[in-house]
Formats: C-alpha cells, structure tokens, sequence
C-alpha cells in the first residue's frame, strides 16, 4: 500500500505544469528526437514540462558517478569501507551531486524551451525587465521537482518493497505504453 501510494504521488506530480511555459507543440518540435525517449523514461511529464519533467534522470546519473568516483578517489573508497557512517555519507553526496545535476539539467530544458519558443514572452531571456525572475521560477521548479523525485525513491528504498528507482522508472515507462 505504502510503495502504491508513493507511486501515485509520483503520477500527481507528473501532471502539475511549471509556470511560464506553454509545451503543447512539443511533440511537433522534438517527435522524433532523444528527447520521446527522455520524455518515455519520465513518464510523460517533459513533453508536458510538469514538475517532475526532470524525472528521475539527475539521481540514476548521481548515482553512477559517485559510484565511479568512489573507485577512482581514495578518500570516497576509504569513505565507502567505513561501514554504515561512510555509506551515509556517500549517500548525502550522492545527493548533493543530484542536486547539481538537477541545476545543470533544468537550465538546459529551460534553454531548450526558451529557444523553441515555448515560453511565455517575458520568460524569456530579453524578453522584458524581470526575465530572470521567470526563468529563476522555471528553473527552481524542475530542480524540486527532481528533489522530490529523488526523495520519493528513497521513500521507497526504505519503507517499502523493492528499489525506489527500479519501480519509478517502470511507473514511467508503463503510464506512457498507451498512447505509445
């Protein structure tokens, strides 16, 4: 019940718009490009650019590289022998390393949107004298939005039955098996 009901705030998530941003011609704009397969693996919401648009991207890829860089960097091995501390602490990196990957990813999809034109007119950059504020808005919107994804996964990795991202992604990918 509990990995059910994470789910399905996770599927709410994936149909709150952002602000500012008009993405009804995206399919138009990007069908057949990397980004129906980015939008397959979150579920829909990056073609829709909800909150959750980011999915659960910036994680799997924080993940891998901590995973690498503890090969790589002596310290983060020592870190990662340490038993359960260094685990924490190799956890609570990985999630900072979300977090800036989630900042990269969404000044990017803002970029992105900007140049297809799917921003309102004062989103975007020129576009008016508080352009910054609107784009400051996007952008901190899909960071949280990635945030809480993050977070829900490891909701799941602790409370509940199986691998928080594991069940996220199949979440996604089968939401969006209907209208493929």
């Amino acid at each position: 019940i509990f990995v059910a009901f994470i789910l399905l705030l996770y599927r709410v998530g994936t149909v709150i718009p952002v602000p500012f941003i008009n993405a009804s011609n995206f399919d138009a704009t990007f069908g057949n490009t990397i980004f129906s397969y980015l939008d397959t693996l979150s579920g829909g919401s990056l073609s829709a650019a909800t909150l959750f648009a980011l999915g659960i991207s910036p994680y799997i890829t924080s993940s891998i590289v901590v995973q690498l860089l503890t090969v790589a960097i002596p310290a983060l091995e020592r870190l990662a022998k340490n038993g359960e501390e260094g685990k924490k602490k190799i956890n609570n990196i990985t999630r900072y390393v979300t977090v800036a990957l989630a900042v990269i990813s969404a000044i990017g999809y803002y970029a992105l949107l900007s140049n297809s034109g799917m921003l309102l007119p004062e989103a975007r950059v020129g576009g008016g004298s508080a352009w910054f504020l609107y784009a400051s808005v996007i952008v901190i919107c899909f960071c949280a939005g990635a945030s809480l994804v993050m977070w829900l996964a490891e909701k799941i990795n602790e409370n509940g039955i199986g691998n928080g991202i594991s069940l996220i992604l199949f979440a996604n990918i089968i939401s969006v098996l209907p209208s493929m």
